[in-house]
């Protein structure tokens, strides 16, 4: 019936007009130059390598002798309480066989840990707009993450001494970087209590990378945390277009006076348009994952409605940098999972640019009032403003954490003779307060993580997690992009996020266990050729 369709003719249409296309055939001839050439095959090589090369490190031994003492801690312990009363009641038949205990030490709560650390955007809503809980809403994520850390030191300490520490390529780059930070607070400064604020909001969220590469151990529980953030992006979508038929009010700040045409920007729960975009970028490759693990036709159309609607979402927040983002992201995931999916962003863009208010918000960029306003209070003024003050300082180690350009600054404006406001660039923002050398320290750290991610991306290469990745990737990817025009990282929730998709990406490519069809790390450079020539045959 779909196939008969007109739908399905039309799309059938513009594959074939886009096969014999110009752009279509220099990417068909860029693709074959691709499979052939020896810049392939040093980037296969690459990708594929094996950890082992960290073992000799210092970090690894330290690592290894920490977990295996906390093995032996752990079985001195049970063996000591092995013949005391409070050992023989927690080795009680009825006690390890009923419900509690099966979720307090069986996989459920590991398994609860994963799906709560993805509802962070929703808990966090609750405890601070819904029911607002002052005391619980200004601690209850860092004694989630605390017991996240203590929960994964309490497995290890449950684990046999001969079972093998997790160690993941990220490990070292992220210990540097917080250990980098660290020596420019101690060194810039001027308020011990503001410092150690904004080395926390900087560094804090990054801990989480370590909590779930330690705890999650089987496929469900990254299915857990897949499932519900595609859930938690698809409710959140969906309010948002249904904000934008009702027409929401916003405040006036959000448009200017030549952008009459858009009547509202849909924020959701998250309370702004900028973040909430950000959030769509993250969580459409999610639910388009779904369309290739599906395996029936409803559940793929099911998934390519759920991508649409967060598409849609993220269009309506009319926010510049997330369309941005949201194009990288869809760019990267069909440049790692599926080509074809190219066609299909220009027929989106087509449509996309049809839509009067999106053509004013990008026509915008080029007109007078958008260079006076971002030159006076805007991004260009804000920019000249920061690196004023970063020179002002030393530059190298930069003004000082938590004293210029985000959350901690905006809370204690200590220097009654600067004008405080949020960069509304993360990375400048970066700049400003850890100098040119934190800043390179954070851009070696995300390059480290994007090459890690694809690293893992190759090795789950015809596995059932290749969509996966490929998606976690994509929305890491476009995220880091939307950095550039909003402080992203700044919102707790989204940061943490970022370090817990970094984490699923990381375990489905280094720790997960059972091996697929392929050796990881081996590639043979004349596959592609042999392949080839027997569709010729």
């Amino acid at each position: 019936m779909l196939r008969s369709s007109a739908l399905w003719g039309f799309i059938s249409s513009f594959g074939t007009y886009w096969r014999h296309s110009l752009l279509g055939r220099f990417f068909a001839a860029w693709r074959r130059a691709w499979e052939s050439s020896r810049t392939r095959v040093i980037t296969h090589r690459a990708l594929g390598a094996d950890m082992t090369a960290s073992e000799s490190s210092i970090y690894h031994r330290a690592y290894f002798a920490a977990a295996r003492a906390l093995s032996r801690l752990g079985a001195a312990l049970s063996h000591a309480a092995r013949a005391s009363l409070l050992g023989r009641l927690w080795n009680a038949p009825w006690l390890q066989s009923g419900v509690i205990w099966r979720f307090l030490f069986g996989h459920t709560m590991r398994r609860f840990i994963v799906a709560a650390f993805a509802l962070y955007l929703p808990i966090d809503w609750m405890l601070r707009d819904l029911l607002p809980i002052a005391a619980a809403a200004s601690v209850w994520d860092e004694a989630f993450l605390a017991f996240g850390l203590a929960y994964a030191v309490f497995q290890r300490m449950c684990a046999p001494e001969s079972e093998k520490p997790r160690v993941t390529p990220l490990d070292t780059p992220i210990l540097a970087f917080c250990g980098l930070g660290l020596l420019l607070m101690v060194l810039t400064a001027e308020s011990m209590s503001i410092a150690v604020a904004g080395y926390r909001a900087v560094v804090q969220y990054m801990l989480w990378f370590f909590v779930l590469t330690r705890i999650i151990r089987e496929d469900g529980d990254v299915d857990a945390f897949v499932l519900v953030m595609t859930a938690i992006g698809v409710v959140t979508a969906l309010h948002g277009i249904f904000q934008y038929i009702v027409g929401v009010e916003i405040p006036e700040s959000w448009t200017t006076h030549t952008e009459v045409g858009v009547r509202t920007r849909v924020f959701s729960i998250i309370g702004s348009p900028n973040i909430m975009g950000s959030f769509m970028v993250m969580t459409a490759p999610l639910a388009a994952s779904y369309a290739y693990r599906a395996k029936t036709l409803a559940g793929r159309a099911t998934a390519w409605c759920a991508v649409g609607a967060i598409g849609l979402a993220c269009l309506l927040t009319f926010s510049r940098g997330a369309w941005m983002g949201f194009a990288v992201m869809v760019a990267a995931f069909a440049w790692l999972r599926d080509k074809r999916l190219f066609a299909l962003i220009a027929l989106a863009l087509g449509f996309a640019v049809m839509i009067p208010d999106v053509v004013n918000r990008i026509t915008f960029l080029f007109t007078e009032d958008f260079a006076y306003a971002s030159k006076f209070g805007g991004r260009a003024g804000r920019a000249r403003d920061g690196l004023r003050l970063l020179r002002s300082a030393n530059e190298m180690l930069g003004y000082g954490l938590g004293r210029f350009g985000g959350a901690v600054a905006m809370q204690n404006q200590t220097n009654p003779d600067i004008t405080y406001f949020y960069m509304d660039n993360y990375y400048l923002k970066t700049l400003v307060e850890m100098g040119y050398i934190g800043l390179a320290g954070y851009v070696v750290l995300l390059a480290a993580t994007i090459f890690t991610g694809l690293r893992a991306v190759y090795r789950t290469k015809g596995t059932q997690w290749s969509a996966v990745t490929c998606a976690l990737l994509a929305g890491m990817a476009g995220v880091l992009t939307h950095c550039f025009t909003e402080n992203i990282f700044e919102v707790p929730y989204m940061n943490a996020y970022f370090w817990g998709m970094a984490a699923v990406l990381v375990w489905l490519g280094f720790l997960r266990k059972p091996a697929t069809s392929s050796k990881p790390g081996v590639f043979n450079p004349n596959s592609s050729q042999r392949k080839r020539k027997r569709r010729a045959k």
